[in-house]
Formats: C-alpha cells, structure tokens, sequence
C-alpha cells in the first residue's frame, strides 16, 4: 500500500483521480475513491418488477417493444 502526503481525493475531479491512480497503481485508497466512492447508480436507468412466469415475460416483452418504438421516434 502507498502512503501519500497531502493529497486530498475527494477535491479531485474525476480526471485528476484517474491520473493520478495511474501513476500510482498501488494506492489503495486512491482506488477504492475511484471505483468505488464514486460508483453511481445510472439515474436514467427504469426497474421493473413483473412475475417470475410466463405472464411476467409477456409483460416485460412489451415494455421492451415500447421502449424500443419510443426509442427509434426520438431519431
């Protein structure tokens, strides 16, 4: 594990973070505030919670469709 002096990851932008983890490969916390602290969840992102079964996939299949249709209107 590397020890740094005076650095402050959290003031960091992303690129800076990334930068700097490459030049210093074994700094662990350097690391974990990379890929972990800074892990988010795709905001954008839409769950769904339809049935285990057959009527489950029915449904997920149209939703898919809609998507898809929403999707190639946009274009």
């Amino acid at each position: 594990m590397e020890v740094h002096l005076n650095v402050n990851f959290k003031e960091m932008t992303d690129s800076e973070l990334r930068a700097y983890v490459k030049e210093h490969r074994s700094d662990d916390e350097a690391i974990r505030e990379l890929f972990v602290n800074r892990r988010s969840p795709d905001e954008t992102a839409t769950w769904y919670s339809f049935p285990h079964n057959a009527e489950g996939i029915k449904q997920g299949e149209e939703v898919i469709r809609q998507r898809v249709q929403q999707s190639k209107a946009k274009q």
